[in-house]
């Protein structure tokens, strides 16, 4: 089983774990966790909500069209901005400095 159906079929039980929670279970590094989400995220396996996380059946380990480098970036800014509403690890101020240099970045791109 790959890294990527082991997390997709551990969603499909578990639609509401967190990446703490998830990283705990699997015995994952949290970084794994966040980088294999990505990639069910992007292939349109999963879907991210405010309830959880959806998935969408039937499973496929095909590679799907990769999103552009810029569109990716951003997808992983949005994920590190919900889990950063979540976890709270950085003050306010530098968080907002963070966000605003990457979109920096990105416009550049």
């Amino acid at each position: 089983m790959t890294k990527c159906e082991e997390l997709y079929e551990f969603y499909k039980k578990h639609p509401q774990a967190k990446n703490p929670e998830v990283a705990e279970a699997l015995h994952w590094d949290p970084y794994h966790v966040k980088k294999y989400k990505f990639r069910l995220k992007s292939r349109g396996l999963i879907a991210v909500t405010p309830d959880g996380v959806e998935t969408a059946p039937p499973f496929s380990d095909e590679d799907m069209k990769e999103p552009s480098v810029k569109m990716a970036a951003y997808q992983h800014l949005y994920d590190v901005c919900i889990e950063r509403l979540e976890t709270k690890d950085m003050s306010d101020s530098q968080f907002i400095a963070l966000v605003q240099e990457i979109r920096m970045i990105l416009s550049k791109m």
